[in-house]
């Protein structure tokens, strides 16, 4: 399982990184509209944990 820790306390999951991915930008797309234009595909990959 790959995985997020949004800092707001919110966990994206998912079995690969495209969906781990899909379900950070969901996220973030409601809750942190900002910050999701200030990241790049690559920050958001190098969030990622594999649990």
């Amino acid at each position: 399982m790959k995985l997020i820790r949004c800092e707001c306390g919110y966990v994206a999951r998912g079995e690969n990184n495209d969906q781990v991915l899909g379900e950070i930008r969901g996220h973030m797309a409601t809750d942190h509209p900002a910050v999701l234009a200030s990241v790049t595909q690559q920050d958001l990959i190098g969030w990622i944990v594999t649990e």
